[in-house]
C-alpha cells in the first residue's frame, strides 16, 4: 500500500478539527448512542437524549498521522465529502441545508441521502472554502478527494435558491447543477495547487477539466472518464470493496453484504480490455475500501483488509497474468506467519467450493467446474441427492451432465469437512444455452456470470453478487432468447430479488 484515502466526514459523524467552525466538533462530530442495535434498524432519537458517541481528531493528531505515513512513503488522501453525505453538518450549521432545519447526527443507516448541501446558497461554498483551506494546509499530497457519490437531489428540485442557481448558470437540471457545484470548488483546490478527486457520480451533468475519478459502481465510470483523458482509480464493489463478506455469511462476523472471496480479488484487473494502449495510461491503480458500518474495533477492521490487501498489492504491483493464484496461496500460507508474529488478526478465508456452468459448451448439456479458494485441498462431491463425504467422488476435472441434476460439493482437509456443504441445481429446460440478446443491458454492478446468466439454468442466492443474477435500475428487463426453432412454450418462471 502507497496510499491511504482517508474519510474524515460522512452522515454519522465529522472527524476532522477545522478551528475556524469549532461547532464542527462540539456537535457534528456526535451521535447518540445506537450500537446496540442493527445498522439499518436503529430506533428513533428521543427528545432530550444527549449524543454520546463519536470522536474527531485534532490537527495535530493529523499531522502525526501523516508524517507517520510519510516516513513509510505513504500518501494520505483526505476526503471532506459534498455536496452529499453531509446531513452531520446541519446538526452545528443547519442553515447551508435547502430547509434550514437541524438535524440530529445519524446514529445508523441514512438513506435516501437527501439532506444535502443547497447549491442555490452562495454561504455554503464559502464554508466549504474555508473548510478546504485548513484541510489543504495540513495536508501535503497533491490530491482533495471531495466525494460527490449519492447525492439525491430531491430538496434542489423544490428550493428556490438551487432553481434560481439552474436559471442563472443556464443549467440543464439538477445533474448539472451537481457539475457546477464540483467545477465551482475544482477551481478553488486548483488555485491552491491542488487536483480533485471524486467518486464516478461526478461525471453526472459533465466532467470536471481536471478531476481524477474514483470508478466504484463497476468499470463503465472508470472507462468513460479514461477515454475522456482522465485519470482513473478502479475500485469496483465487485472486486474492492472490503467491508463485503469474505467467506459464508452464516458463519462470519456480520458485514454490510455482498461476497467478495480472496480469490475474486486476485483475478482482479484494473486495466479494462475496452481502453487502447494510449487511454490505459490514464488508470492510476486501484483501491480497497473498508467502510465501517461494521467494524467496532481495529482487529475487525484487519480482519476485513487482511488477506484480501495481500491478494489486491500482489495483482496491482505485479500486474494481472503475473502469477497464478495457486502460487500465491501457496506463498500466502508462509506470510501469514508473519501476520501472526505481529499479532494481527487476520481472517482465514472461504471454505466454499463454487459450482460453475461452463458457458462455452452449453446447449444439450452441462460441463461442470468446481472450485475453492484453498488450492491443493479435495473437493468431493456427489449427484444423486447425498451429502457428499471423504469417501464421495473427488473433483478432478470438469464432468459433464444433460439432465436436471443437483450437485452437491464440499472441500475436505485432512480427510474431514471444512465449511459447508454447496448445492446448486441445474434445472434443464428449452432456453438453456440459448443465444440472447440484451435489448436493454444490465448495470454494470450486477453483471452475474456473463451474457448466458439467464439461460444457465441455475438459480441465485439472496446475495445480489454471487454470480447469478443480473439487475436494472430505473429499466425494463428487455431480452431475446432465439431457441433456434418453433417452440411450444407452457411456462415461464422469472426469479426476482429485490
Amino acid at each position: 500500500m502507497n496510499v491511504f484515502h482517508w474519510h474524515l466526514t460522512d452522515d454519522n459523524g465529522w472527524r476532522i478539527e477545522i478551528k475556524r467552525y469549532p461547532k464542527l466538533t462540539e456537535e457534528s462530530a456526535w451521535r447518540v448512542d445506537r450500537r446496540h442495535e442493527p445498522w439499518k434498524e436503529w430506533s428513533p432519537i428521543l427528545s432530550g437524549e444527549k449524543a454520546t458517541y463519536g470522536g474527531f481528531y485534532t490537527q495535530n493528531e493529523i499531522r502525526d498521522v501523516i508524517k507517520y505515513a510519510a516516513d513509510r512513503n505513504i500518501m494520505v488522501i483526505p476526503e471532506i465529502e459534498m455536496p452529499g453525505h453531509t446531513s452531520e453538518v446541519f446538526a452545528a450549521y443547519p442553515e447551508l441545508s435547502c430547509k434550514g432545519e437541524f438535524i440530529p447526527v445519524n446514529p445508523g443507516s441514512y438513506w435516501p441521502n437527501v439532506d444535502i448541501f443547497c447549491a442555490g446558497n452562495d454561504d455554503v461554498f464559502v464554508f466549504l472554502e474555508n473548510v478546504l483551506e485548513e484541510v489543504i494546509d495540513l495536508f501535503p499530497g497533491p490530491y482533495i478527494h471531495i466525494g460527490g457519490d449519492e447525492a439525491e437531489k430531491t430538496h434542489w428540485k423544490t428550493c428556490q435558491k438551487c432553481q434560481a442557481r439552474i436559471k442563472d448558470e443556464r443549467l440543464k437540471d439538477e445533474h448539472e447543477l451537481q457539475s457546477w457545484f464540483i467545477k465551482k470548488i475544482e477551481k478553488f483546490i486548483l488555485s491552491k495547487n491542488k487536483k480533485l478527486v471524486g467518486w464516478d457520480e461526478i461525471l453526472e451533468g459533465g466532467l470536471a477539466k481536471s478531476a481524477t475519478v474514483m470508478s466504484w459502481r463497476g468499470m463503465k465510470g472508470g472507462i468513460e472518464s479514461a477515454k475522456a483523458g482522465h485519470d482513473v482509480i478502479m475500485c469496483p464493489t465487485s472486486h474492492c470493496y472490503f467491508d463485503y463478506y469474505q467467506a459464508n455469511p452464516e458463519t462470519s462476523p456480520e458485514a454490510i453484504g455482498g461476497y467478495t472471496t480472496l480469490k475474486k480479488v486476485y483475478s482482479f484487473n484494473p486495466v479494462p480490455e475496452e481502453l487502447s494502449k494510449e487511454e490505459s495510461g490514464f488508470i492510476l491503480g486501484a483501491q480497497g475500501n473498508l467502510w465501517t458500518e461494521y467494524v467496532q474495533e481495529p482487529e475487525r477492521a484487519q480482519y476485513r483488509v487482511l488477506p484480501r490487501m495481500t491478494a489486491l498489492s500482489e495483482v496491482l504491483w505485479s500486474g494481472p497474468g503475473a502469477h497464478s493464484y495457486d502460487d500465491f496461496y501457496n506463498r500466502l500460507v508462509h506470510f501469514q506467519n508473519r501476520f501472526d508474529m505481529l499479532g494481527w488478526t487476520y481472517a482465514p478465508g472461504s471454505f466454499i467450493v463454487s459450482i460453475q456452468a461452463d458457458q462455452e459448451n452449453m446447449g444439450t448439456g452441462f460441463r461442470i467446474n468446481l472450485t475453492s479458494e484453498k488450492p491443493g485441498e479435495s473437493i468431493r462431491f456427489t449427484i444423486d441427492g447425498s451429502e457428499p463425504s471423504a469417501d464421495s467422488p473427488r473433483f478432478n476435472e470438469p464432468f459433464s451432465i444433460n439432465t436436471t441434476t443437483t450437485v452437491k460439493t464440499a472441500l475436505f482437509m485432512s480427510g474431514k469437512q471444512a465449511g459447508q456443504t454447496t448445492t446448486k441445481t441445474f434445472h434443464f429446460h428449452k432456453a438453456v444455452g440459448k443465444d440472447i440478446q440484451y435489448k436493454i443491458p444490465h448495470k454494470q454492478k450486477y453483471p452475474g456470470a456473463g451474457p448466458f446468466t439467464l439461460v444457465d439454468g441455475l438459480i441465485g442466492t439472496t446475495s445480489y453478487n454471487d454470480g447469478y443474477w443480473q439487475g436494472w435500475e430505473g429499466d425494463n428487463l428487455d431480452v431475446v432468447i432465439d431457441l433456434h426453432t418453433i417452440e411450444k412454450i407452457t411456462q415461464i418462471e422469472v426469479g426476482l430479488l429485490e
